[in-house]
């Protein structure tokens, strides 16, 4: 079971979905939620020496800080009516540094896919992957599009290709795991003649989920040649019913990734259900 539950409380366009899905999350798990109120950065402008510049940064400050205690008051109201045992956090510095330090002392982070259509110049594009390889923690990133499955989780499509990351986000979202009622384990591209040279067997795995006790899995494999790794992750959830996703995070260099495309950035990109996201 997850125990605390850090969640990303920045003043964006997903914010109310992000909240009811941290509060249905830490309902389902009777967890601690950690909401961090963020400072976002605020522009400088010159004006010719006058005052005029500080006049209105500091009327933007005075705005910024009513928000905040707004977003935090609402938040601990709605975890109240929730029966949620709750904390508002208000650091100061960057987003993504005060959210890293945050998760690490949590067991889970709850963040927003990115909406790429609605810019915010006071939040970085990249913030979630900046997140999610410095926090030290898994990352469990919703969607801003569609309905997030209530109760979380019940359904999971573990991504799995025997290496290092995989199984990191395997013990990571242990407790997520456990919760769930059914577990599909899917192989994008096997490569059964390393198996077979290394001598393992598929039935490794079965063995590990049964003495963790979790769902028995329901091993799938599927080939990604003409629609990429993240299509066929994102096909998979869906034609198996899946309503979350567990995976680690980037197989190549980081920069590699976003450059070239890859794997990691179409599914930050165009996710339709709530992922977690190990590194």
């Amino acid at each position: 079971m997850l125990g605390r539950i850090a969640l990303d409380l920045t003043n964006d366009t997903n914010q109310t979905s992000r909240v009811q899905a941290a509060i249905q999350l830490a309902a389902q798990h009777k967890a601690e939620l950690i909401g961090v109120c963020t400072d976002l950065p605020t522009p400088r402008y010159s004006y010719g020496g006058t005052g005029a510049s500080e006049q209105i940064l500091d009327r933007l400050l005075a705005q910024i800080e009513q928000e905040k205690l707004e977003i935090k008051e609402r938040f601990l109201k709605e975890a109240a009516l929730a029966g949620i045992k709750a904390q508002c956090r208000m650091p100061k510095g960057p987003i993504e540094e005060v959210l890293a330090a945050h998760a690490r002392s949590c067991d889970l982070l709850i963040m927003s896919q990115t909406d790429m259509a609605q810019p915010n110049w006071a939040i970085p594009p990249s913030i979630v992957d900046t997140v999610i390889i410095s926090a030290g923690r898994p990352v469990l990133v919703t969607p801003y599009i569609g309905q997030i499955h209530q109760p979380m989780g019940q359904h999971i499509l573990f991504c799995w290709d025997y290496g290092r990351r995989s199984a990191r986000a395997l013990a990571d979202a242990a407790p997520m795991i456990s919760a769930a009622t059914k577990l599909t384990v899917l192989t994008v591209d096997p490569q059964p003649e390393l198996l077979r040279s290394l001598d393992i067997e598929s039935a490794d795995l079965f063995a590990y989920c049964a003495a963790h006790h979790y769902p028995t899995p329901n091993e799938v494999h599927t080939i990604s040649e003409g629609i990429g790794v993240g299509n066929a992750i994102l096909n998979a959830a869906t034609d198996y019913g899946c309503d979350m996703i567990v995976m680690g995070l980037y197989n190549r260099s980081r920069v590699r990734e976003w450059i070239l495309g890859g794997t990691s950035k179409t599914l930050l990109q165009t996710m339709t259900v709530p992922i977690v996201f190990s590194h």
